[in-house]
């Protein structure tokens, strides 16, 4: 039996492979490129819904916070009231004189915020702050999104390369935890909205305030059950 001789590198091969169509480096990319373009999509589909909807809820905490803006200054007839009640029960030397030289009362010494104004105003600032945070963060990562899908001029090979580069880039830079963060704000945003809302009505009366702080406790129940549940 003839003794086999041992091949060299360079000898060729008994059973060669057969060559691949095309540029092997595109073969490996198109599936990662697939992959990166699904996740891709659906970080900027999930953040475009949320910046349109913090968009409208913006609007909506904007207004309520221009009416309670002005239960935390003093209003300007106020003080034209106290002069027509002083006026009204009897001669007063002190304001006959203080109207005589051109003064008059400030409201600023006859007014105090009460404590349910400033709480409602604390909460509705918070929350547009947290809604416009949402609308910041979730810009500049739609900003990263596209600059991440960017690959002008390059070849397959070098493609690959910058691709799991980038891929590595998000996560040591907390891309995704970023993207589940943005819910988070925008659902604290409506919480705070929320408990400001039961405290704006509870001076207006019982009838009010009772139904609203039930429908608001029904939503919150459920926010929290579809949150938290699925975490056990």
């Amino acid at each position: 039996m003839p003794k086999r001789k041992i091949p060299n590198l360079d000898d060729p091969y008994e059973h060669a492979l057969p060559k691949p169509d095309g540029d092997p480096w595109a073969v490996i990319l198109k599936p990662e490129m697939e992959t990166d373009k699904i996740q891709c999509d659906a970080w900027k589909e999930e953040v475009q819904t949320l910046l349109i909807f913090a968009g409208l809820f913006s609007a909506v905490v904007t207004a309520f916070i221009i009416e309670s803006y002005k239960f935390l200054q003093p209003d300007p007839n106020d003080a034209i009231i106290n002069l027509l009640t002083q006026i009204a029960n009897g001669p007063n030397a002190t304001v006959t004189t203080s109207l005589a030289a051109g003064g008059s009362m400030s409201p600023v010494s006859l007014f105090t915020q009460k404590s349910s104004s400033v709480r409602i105003n604390v909460f509705w600032f918070i929350s547009l702050i947290l809604n416009l945070t949402t609308v910041l963060v979730g810009t500049i990562s739609l900003q990263w999104l596209r600059e991440h899908q960017a690959y002008p001029g390059l070849s397959p090979k070098q493609t690959l390369a910058i691709l799991h580069m980038r891929t590595e880039s998000l996560k040591a830079w907390y891309v995704p935890q970023i993207f589940a963060m943005l819910p988070l704000l925008l659902q604290g945003a409506l919480v705070l909205f929320l408990a400001g809302l039961i405290d704006f009505t509870l001076p207006l009366g019982q009838k009010l305030s009772i139904p609203i702080a039930c429908i608001v406790g029904f939503i919150l129940l459920f926010l929290a059950a579809t949150t938290i549940l699925p975490a056990f």
